[in-house]
Order: structure tokens, then C-alpha cells, then sequence
């Protein structure tokens, strides 16, 4: 049994300082600096006339036995403009395990389907907070990694 909850979306351009090197240091960003599980990369199209890589990261944050934070991230990078469009998906993913035994499924999610209505779902709502400040906190590593840096004076 899964329970999938999106919890906020955030959508951005973010004018490059370099863009060849913008989805190394994104994947670097997100697989080192950050306090990720796992960074999984499932699309990179790199389109040569067009100047533009189009790429989707899965990251995994796990917060107890039974919840993890998932953000989705789809990027455009466009080297002509040297811009990188952004958008990514939070969203908190709860699993509960049914077991192998065949006799008693039925028993087992009406369990933790009251399980959770009544006492884990409060805990899951504890964790959109923390995961709206991940994603803050990505989107603001993400500009200061990447964005083109302002002369001063």
C-alpha cells in the first residue's frame, strides 16, 4: 500500500553563468552537497541544433521507516539564451508493506489504512514543513551554483 502526497511545486529560470557546465554542477549539488539518499538521473536528451539539454532527476530523502521525500526535477538548460528553466516536485511517498501472506490482504489494509487515518497521517503532515524547506533550500543552492554572478559597483 502507497500513499503519495504532492506537496509544493516551484518553477524558475535562472539566467547561467555557464551553461556546459550547469547539469554537472546540479548533479554534483544534489548527489554531494546535499543530504540526498539516492539521485537517480531518468531523461537526458541533449539536442545539438537546438543548443538545449533537457534532463529529469528523481531525489529520495527518507525520514522514518515508512516515508520519504521525493523531488522531482525537470531542467532545461539552453545554451543559445543561457538560461536554465526549471521545475521541481515535492512530494511525500508512504509505503506500507502488506506482507507475502495471501489469506489475510484484506485484513491488513483496512489495518493500516485505519493506521494510518488515525495515527501515522498526523506524523506524515509533521513532515510537509520540512520538506517545503528542502525544497527552498535546493532551489536557493541551485541559483547560487548556477546563476550568473552580479558585478559589484
Amino acid at each position: 500500500m502507497e500513499i503519495v502526497e504532492e506537496v509544493v511545486r516551484r518553477r524558475d529560470t535562472i539566467p547561467l553563468q555557464s551553461p556546459e557546465e550547469t547539469y554537472s554542477e546540479i548533479r554534483d549539488l544534489l548527489e554531494r552537497r546535499m543530504g540526498f539518499d539516492h539521485v537517480k538521473e531518468l531523461k537526458y536528451f541533449k539536442n545539438i541544433d537546438k543548443g538545449t539539454v533537457k534532463t529529469k532527476l528523481v531525489t529520495e530523502k527518507h525520514y522514518d521507516q515508512f516515508t520519504q521525500a521525493n523531488f522531482e526535477i525537470h531542467g532545461v538548460i539552453n545554451t543559445d539564451s543561457q538560461e536554465l528553466d526549471i521545475q521541481v516536485k515535492a512530494k511525500i511517498i508512504t509505503h506500507y508493506s502488506l506482507g507475502n501472506n495471501r489469506k489475510d490482504p484484506l485484513w491488513r489494509y483496512a489495518y493500516r489504512t485505519l493506521y494510518d487515518k488515525f495515527l501515522y497521517g498526523r506524523v506524515r503532515k509533521g513532515f510537509h514543513e520540512d520538506v517545503e524547506e528542502d525544497l527552498e533550500e535546493l532551489m536557493t543552492r541551485i541559483r547560487q551554483t548556477t546563476e550568473v554572478k552580479k558585478e559589484d559597483g
